[in-house]
C-alpha cells in the first residue's frame, strides 16, 4: 500500500518564515520611521530647504540695506530686520543671538545669516515718544542736516551722509527729521510725519493743538484724543497702520523747472521736490497728468526707481495731518523755534508771498506779506529770500531749517480730496483723477483705490445746496477755517477739487477750490511716499 508524503508547509518553518518577516519588517520600519529614517530624512530637508529659504530673504534685505548706504548697516537696521522675521535672544552681542522665525519657528543664529560688521548707531536725544522714521525700503538715500554758517546768514547743508548721523532729529526742539533722494539725475526732499494722536481743537483763532506721538502698535486712543486717520488701517484704504508718512519738504518741481507751466501732458517729466525752482503748475487735465506723475515715481526714471514704496499725490488729510503737527508743541509753538516767544501770536508759518515765478521753498519779509505791497498807486513785488537764509526758516511747519515749507503761500496746492457723484460716488475722482486709467496694485478695484488714494466727500450742488462744512476727521478744515485770517470755503459742483496752501498759513481750507476744466496756471501739487 503507497501512502503519498504530504508537501505543506510545516509549523515549524512557518514561524521562521514569520520570524524572518518580522525582522525584516523591522528593518524596514526604522529606515523609514527611525531617527535616521528616511522619513526624517525628508522631513529634515524640508526644515533645511525652509531655513535655507528664509535666510536668504533676511540676506537679501540686509544687502539691499547695505547697497543703499555704501555698504553699511548699523546694528539698530540689522536687528529691525531680523526681528520682522521673528524673535530674537537677549544676548548683549547681535551676532550672537538667535532669531526664532515666526514662519515655520525655526532657530537660526544670527552669525549663521550675517558675518559681516556693522557701524554705530546715531545718538538720538529725542524723546518725544516719535515713531523711528522707516527708511529701509528707500533706495538712493541720503540724511541730511544743516547747520548755521559763522557769519550766522545761512544755514548750510550736510547732504551726503549715507548713515544717519548723530543727532540726526530732535521733534522736542522742532527738527523733524530729513531725507534726500537722488536717482536718474532727479533730487527730492523728505520729512517724516510720525504717527500721532492729537485733541481736535475748538477755537476759531490760531491755537496750540495738544499731540502726543504713538507707536503703530496703539490703535485706540486716550480719552478726548482722536488718532489722525492717515496713519490708521482705515485711513490707509485697510492696508495696515502706519508708524508715519514721508512728505515732501517743498512743492513739486518738474524734471525740467524751465517747463513748469502746462508741462507733462506726454508723460516725459519727471518729479523733484526741490527748493529755488518754479513749482510745476498748469497741468490742465483735471489732475489726472499730476496723479500720474506721483503714482510712477518708483518707475524706471524716476527718483524712487527701486524703492519700496507708495508714492502719491497728497491727499486732503494728509495735508491736514501736517497742518495740525505744525500747531502743536513739535511744530511752530516748539520751545527752539525762531518764531518769537512761547504763545506769541509770532508763531505761525510765515507766508512765501505769490510771485510770477512761484518759487519753492522762499519766505517774505513779513509774516503775512504778499507779492506786492500798494503804496499809492504804485505796488512794489516783495523782496523773498531762499528756505536756507537766515530768515527762511520762519516759513517752514517748525519754524526751523527741519520743517515743511510752501505750506502757506507758494501757489495752490491741489489735493487729492474731491466730492462723491449725486448717483455715482466716484463720478468726480473719475473725472478730475482719471482713476479708471491708473495703474493700480494687481487684484485692486476701482473702488478700493479710490478708498485709499482719495478722500471722498459729500456731493454738493453749486447752485442749491449751502456751504455746511461736512468734513473728513482730521482734514484741518472745519477747525482751522478763521486761523491767520486764511481764505475758507468748501467744495462744489463748480469747483470739485481742493486746493489747499493758499494765503495765510498751513491751516487754509482752499476757497481756491479748482474747476471741473483745468487746475489753472496757479495749480501745483504735493507728493507723498509710505514705505511698504
Amino acid at each position: 500500500m503507497n501512502i503519498r508524503k504530504s508537501k505543506g508547509i510545516t509549523l515549524i518553518s512557518l514561524v521562521i518564515t514569520i520570524i524572518i518577516l518580522i525582522i525584516l519588517a523591522g528593518v524596514s520600519i526604522n529606515l523609514v520611521l527611525g531617527e535616521n529614517g528616511l522619513f526624517n530624512m525628508a522631513k529634515n530637508a524640508v526644515k533645511q530647504t525652509d531655513m535655507a529659504s528664509i535666510k536668504e530673504k533676511i540676506q537679501t534685505e540686509i544687502l539691499e540695506e547695505q547697497l543703499n548706504n555704501e555698504g553699511n548697516i548699523t546694528n539698530d537696521t540689522l536687528k529691525e530686520i531680523l526681528e520682522s522675521y521673528g524673535e530674537l535672544s537677549n544676548e548683549e552681542n547681535i551676532l550672537d543671538r538667535t532669531l526664532t522665525t515666526s514662519e515655520g519657528n525655526y532657530a537660526i543664529k544670527v552669525s549663521e545669516i550675517f558675518s559681516g560688521t556693522t557701524v554705530k548707531d546715531p545718538i538720538i536725544e529725542d524723546k518725544s515718544g516719535a515713531s523711528k522714521p522707516n527708511v529701509r525700503k528707500i533706495s538712493q538715500k541720503t540724511y541730511v542736516t544743516w547747520e548755521l554758517n559763522e557769519a550766522g546768514t545761512a544755514y548750510e547743508m550736510k547732504e551726503k551722509q549715507t548713515v544717519a548721523p548723530d543727532y540726526w532729529y530732535d521733534y522736542e526742539k522742532g527738527k523733524w527729521a530729513n531725507i534726500k533722494t537722488s536717482q536718474n539725475g532727479l533730487e527730492a526732499y523728505w520729512v517724516w510725519i510720525p504717527r500721532y494722536e492729537y485733541k481736535v481743537p475748538t477755537s476759531t483763532t490760531a491755537v496750540q493743538i495738544e499731540v502726543k506721538f504713538i507707536d503703530k502698535t496703539k490703535t485706540t486712543p486716550d480719552e478726548g484724543y482722536t488718532i489722525h486717520p492717515v496713519f490708521t488701517n482705515a485711513g490707509n484704504g485697510g492696508f495696515g497702520e502706519l508708524d508715519g508718512i514721508w512728505v515732501a519738504k517743498f512743492e513739486t518741481v518738474s524734471s525740467s523747472p524751465e517747463a513748469d507751466k502746462g508741462g507733462g501732458a506726454d508723460g516725459s517729466l519727471k518729479v523733484q521736490v526741490i527748493p529755488n525752482q518754479p513749482s510745476w503748475r498748469g497741468l490742465g487735465d483735471k489732475g489726472g497728468i499730476a496723479f500720474k506723475a506721483c503714482r510712477n515715481m518708483t518707475n524706471s526714471g524716476g527718483v524712487l526707481e527701486g524703492s519700496k514704496v507708495d508714492s502719491h499725490m497728497m491727499k486732503n488729510t494728509e495735508w491736514g495731518a501736517v497742518a495740525i503737527l505744525s500747531q502743536s508743541k513739535y511744530g511752530v509753538y516748539n520751545l527752539e523755534s525762531l518764531n518769537g516767544k512761547k504763545g506769541n501770536s509770532e508763531y505761525q508759518i510765515w507766508n512765501n508771498p505769490s510771485s510770477e515765478q512761484y518759487i519753492t521753498g522762499y519766505v517774505g519779509p513779513t509774516k503775512d506779506s504778499y507779492y506786492y505791497h500798494k503804496e499809492g498807486e504804485e505796488q512794489e513785488q516783495v523782496q523773498t529770500q531762499p528756505y536756507n537764509s537766515a530768515n527762511g526758516p520762519k516759513a517752514s511747519t517748525t519754524g526751523t531749517i527741519y520743517g515743511v515749507y510752501d505750506m502757506a503761500g507758494g501757489t495752490i496746492e491741489a489735493v487729492a480730496g474731491t466730492m462723491k457723484g449725486k448717483t455715482d460716488n466716484l463720478e468726480y475722482a473719475k473725472s478730475m483723477f482719471d482713476i479708471e486709467n491708473q495703474t493700480k496694485p494687481e487684484g485692486m478695484t476701482t473702488e478700493d483705490f479710490a478708498k485709499k488714494y482719495i478722500d471722498l466727500y459729500e456731493y454738493y450742488d453749486y447752485a442749491v445746496d449751502e456751504y455746511n462744512f461736512k468734513c473728513i476727521s482730521g482734514d484741518a478744515l472745519k477747525e482751522t477755517q478763521k486761523w491767520n485770517q486764511d481764505y475758507s470755503g468748501f467744495l462744489n459742483t463748480a469747483y470739485p477739487i481742493f486746493g489747499r496752501g493758499y494765503g495765510g498759513s498751513s491751516a487754509t481750507c482752499g476757497i481756491f477750490a479748482f474747476d471741473n476744466i483745468t487746475f489753472g496756471e496757479s495749480g501745483t501739487f504735493r507728493v507723498v511716499m509710505i514705505p511698504q
